[in-house]
Parts: C-alpha cells; structure tokens; sequence
C-alpha cells in the first residue's frame, strides 16, 4: 500500500489552512483508489498532546489518521516542514516528499487558489505507474524545531 505523510502542527497556521485541501484529496483516494492509500497525519513535536491532536481532528474534520510521531518518522525521511508530505511506496521508500501545492509561496505569502497539486499528481503518477516528476518541491511552513529522534 501507498502511505503518504504529511507532518503536521497543531498551531502551525499553513498546516491548519491546508487541513481542508488534505481532506478533499483523501476522499478523491478513498474514491478512485480504494484501498490502495493509507494518509497520516504525523505530529514531530514531543510536547504536542494526544488532546492537542483530537482537537485539531475535531476542528478541521479530519477523518483521516492522525498520530504523535513516537517512532520518529521525521527524523527518518529528513523532514523540516510543517506541513512537509510524503509519499512513500509499498516497499517503504520516498518517492516524494515536498510542498502540498504551491498554494504557499513563502512564510505568509499566498496566491488566491494553486496552480500546481503537486501531493496529488505524485500520488496519480505513483497509482497510474508512471514515473513520478518532479520527486521533490520545497514545502513552506513552520520548521520542526524539536522531534522525536529515530535513534530514541
């Protein structure tokens, strides 16, 4: 199964912006690709609460699973941004990892609706079997300051 990971923050404003987006783009999978998609919503920040985490499920109408990082899967693939996604193959490897659409062009700068769905098309290119380009963008957001190492 595909896993794509999006690390998230419950205060991070992009991340709470784009919990809609997110939304929208887990019911197309559940959709046209049943069971081929599993989502996740990864909290790095050790402090954050499993209440935190349930309230920002409740707030945004996140159906989709939403967890602490305990293993700490951003140390693993690297990652520096919140929101920062991942798509990750069945085999385990990245395939992407990057911004969710350039909807954020930088810290506080948005365009009125994006114009590049990057998350999404990897995911078609990735279900479809097609050579997954680009493999990577810049994502904008809140950077991870403190993270559950893999090495704990």
């Amino acid at each position: 199964m595909w896993k794509v990971w999006i690390f998230l923050a419950p205060l991070c404003p992009i991340c709470q912006d784009y919990t809609f987006y997110l939304n929208a783009l887990y019911e197309q999978w559940e959709e046209e690709y049943p069971g081929q998609v599993e989502m996740v919503g990864w909290f790095p920040n050790p402090t954050v609460t499993d209440e935190q985490i349930a309230e920002f499920a409740d707030r945004y109408g996140v159906e989709w699973t939403l967890a602490a990082d305990s293993l700490g899967w951003s140390d693993s693939v690297g990652a520096k941004w919140t929101p920062e996604a991942f798509l990750v193959d069945p085999a385990g490897e990245v395939q992407y990892r990057g911004r969710v659409n350039d909807l954020y062009y930088a810290l506080g700068k948005h365009r009125a609706k994006p114009s590049k769905q990057d998350l999404a098309l990897a995911v078609e290119q990735a279900l479809t079997g097609l050579e997954i380009v680009p493999e990577r963008t810049d994502a904008i957001g809140c950077p991870i300051e403190r993270r559950i190492s893999a090495r704990d």
